[in-house]
């Protein structure tokens, strides 16, 4: 058997590979925003590429010197409850009551009355007006820290992007699904209850939250000035 004859990449070819990465990603954002859904698989793999490390392979990020003294914007909200980051339009009315316990940190729900049918969306933070004010954290906190969570099921930024980029579609696509994504792909995930009726949310919140982490990575990089 030959021995390796692997070639290092050189830093330039790896930055040139890091601004391709940074160009799809904000592409497929742009696709997602303009309801082409399925770029959500693409845009997890781009993510994937730029952020994870394993035994056998590191990421682009990491290759470059950059993750380390990345900062990395947090614009989860923490109010654990279903309740919070609500956007009402004009004319919506008779809403008595809204209940939910789901907690869903990087996204915002949005009413819109259509005669008598009620239309409930869900949309990443950066689309919402009254967004909390995100804070600035390193890396494993802001990868690890917890998005999703319905108290039985728990889902962090990794969760999220490992899930649909290697189990649901992005690069690969496992035979069984895990729990989380069965919980989180549904639309009646968030269990918000409107004038005692449960009511379902599209998209749903784990495609939402991905693309609200696409937008967290995009935003640390012009804030470091990488972009």
């Amino acid at each position: 058997m030959s021995e390796d004859t692997s070639i290092i990449r050189e830093q330039s070819e790896l930055h040139e590979k890091l601004m391709e990465q940074i160009q799809l990603l904000q592409h497929y954002c742009e696709q997602y925003d303009n309801g082409k859904k399925i770029f959500v698989y693409p845009m997890s793999v781009a993510l994937r590429v730029l952020l994870k490390d394993t035994r056998n392979s590191h990421s682009l990020l990491k290759q470059l010197s950059i993750k380390e003294e990345l900062l990395f914007v947090d614009s989860a909200h923490h109010c654990k409850n279903g309740v919070c980051c609500w956007e009402i339009c004009e004319n919506t009315h008779n809403i008595a009551a809204i209940d939910g316990a789901v907690y869903a940190g990087l996204v915002a729900k949005r009413l819109r009355q259509q005669g008598d049918t009620l239309e409930t969306t869900l949309k990443p933070l950066c689309q919402f007006s009254n967004a909390p004010r995100p804070k600035m954290v390193n890396f494993d906190q802001w990868y690890e820290e917890e998005v999703l969570d319905d108290t039985e099921n728990k889902m962090s930024r990794k969760n999220i992007i490992e899930n649909i980029a290697e189990k649901a579609g992005g690069c690969h696509v496992d035979e069984d699904m895990t729990i989380e994504e069965a919980t989180f792909r549904i639309p009646e995930a968030l269990k918000i209850i409107i004038n005692g009726q449960q009511v379902a949310f599209n998209p749903a919140p784990i495609y939402v939250s991905l693309r609200q982490i696409a937008w967290e990575v995009l935003e640390s990089l012009k804030q470091a000035k990488v972009i």
